[in-house]
């Protein structure tokens, strides 16, 4: 088997099945050895509606900080596939995906003819992570939840300390239509006498839940402390900030940022009281270092073209604030694709600006669950903002940048940015066409 051929194996697999339950991935992990338990009580259980990529980057650079020899898995990936796991910043390469690959292909034809079911891909995709990072021996696994918690894949680990980001309403269909709802399914990954540490921006109903359910089962719950927090200079691309002792530097450069990474110094000043070293230092080096794409990611200096994950109600509030904060007032040009599921109009509402938006080229995300373009120009055209629906990212670029020489001098190189969001799905193309191949920097397009 290639190494596309493997891919097309486990995307040939089923996303959803009708009832959710651990006991599959469970069985999976049984056949191929129980890789999980040879990393018990070393994995950093991550989950949230937002923040939760941000979070592992900035835990698993400190903790790289430190010394130690640190695993992520994330979910989606950008680029490509072996974004989903990393070792030390280290992708995991095609030769290993293709080798996890075949022995997950024998397990699976032994489990089909077992049980009659076919397994999920996050099912494969999880055992393939847990299998790679204990045979790499590593020292932790920051670990990130797929979608919700207590039926994720993923919380079948025991882990040293959950933490909880941002919850808000996405995937309501499987986690409910209630912020406690959701919360409920959040709450899931904390275990008895593991730390647990929540993100401090949340709805008291979300507090509510997570307090009781620690109080419940024995977690020691950390909540950071906004008051304490100081921001410094900003500008995209680059943000310092002081924290209870610790002054930091930031690549990541989304406001929001600020508060991910408030969230990740708590968790990560709790491993010291785990048996664990970590020293101020190594939290500021990481910081420092941590990189993740298309979270108000610049990808151009000239013209300034930025990138954000937004893709739903909350990632649109925390875009609002990021235009409010960096471009107060400016002019501004979107480049937009949505997914249908994703509720776009109640969705975009904080961003829909007639007032400061010049103009929206609308995309189609290459997903069965796109909105098309021309429909998606209707709620901005519906909200008095010019839009016209493209082809392809290059196609919708050409326009945008045609559209900014016409209206902005060449010394304003930082006025009228460029915003791309809207879906995850697209993020990877809008980064290739400019010129981004990996993870980290911005190309002069």
């Amino acid at each position: 088997m290639t190494y596309q051929e493997t891919l097309s194996w486990l995307h040939s697999m089923p996303r959803t099945h009708s009832a959710p339950t651990l006991e599959r991935v469970r069985i999976l992990l049984s056949m191929v050895g129980n890789p999980h338990q040879a990393l018990s009580g070393r994995f950093l259980h991550v989950t949230g509606t937002n923040g939760k990529g941000s979070a592992c980057a900035f835990l698993s650079s400190a903790l790289r900080a430190q010394g130690y020899r640190v695993g992520r898995f994330i979910s989606p990936f950008i680029m490509e596939f072996r974004e989903r796991m990393e070792i030390d910043g280290e992708q995991i390469s095609e030769d290993e995906v293709i080798s996890i690959g075949a022995a997950l292909m024998t397990v699976v034809n032994r489990y089909t003819s077992e049980t009659g079911q076919m397994p999920l891909e996050f099912e494969l995709v999880t055992v393939m992570g847990l299998l790679y990072f204990a045979r790499h021996g590593c020292d932790f696994v920051v670990l990130e939840v797929g979608i919700g918690g207590r039926y994720d894949p993923t919380n079948v680990v025991t882990p040293l300390l959950s933490v909880i980001m941002r919850v808000d309403y996405d995937h309501t269909e499987l986690l409910g239509d209630t912020l406690a709802a959701i919360a409920e399914q959040k709450a899931g990954i904390i275990k008895p006498g593991a730390p647990c540490v929540l993100y401090a921006d949340n709805a008291p109903d979300v507090l509510d839940v997570i307090r009781r359910r620690c109080e419940e089962i024995g977690s020691p719950l950390t909540v950071p402390d906004p008051d304490a927090l100081v921001i410094g200079q900003a500008r995209p691309g680059a943000l310092s900030f002081a924290y209870r002792g610790l002054d930091c530097h930031l690549r990541l450069s989304g406001v929001y940022q600020v508060r991910n990474a408030i969230t990740a110094i708590e968790a990560l000043r709790l491993l010291p009281s785990q048996g664990y070293a970590m020293d101020d230092g190594a939290i500021v080096r990481g910081l420092a270092a941590a990189s993740f794409p298309a979270r108000f990611e610049v990808l151009s200096r000239t013209p300034p073209i930025l990138l954000d994950g937004a893709h739903n109600r909350s990632g649109m509030d925390a875009l609002a604030e990021n235009i409010d904060f960096y471009y107060p007032g400016q002019p501004l040009l979107y480049l937009c694709g949505m997914l249908r599921d994703k509720q776009p109009e109640a969705a975009l509402e904080p961003i829909l600006r007639a007032e400061t938006v010049r103009f929206c080229a609308c995309i189609t995300p290459p997903s069965p669950r796109a909105m098309p373009a021309e429909q998606l120009c209707g709620i901005f055209a519906g909200h008095g903002i010019e839009a016209a629906a493209y082809p392809s990212i290059s196609a919708a670029l050409d326009a945008l940048k045609d559209i900014r020489r016409h209206h902005c001098p060449d010394a304003a190189q930082d006025l009228e940015p460029i915003l791309c969001f809207g879906s995850l799905y697209s993020a990877g193309d809008i980064r290739r066409e400019c010129g981004l191949e990996n993870e980290a920097g911005y190309s002069d397009v």
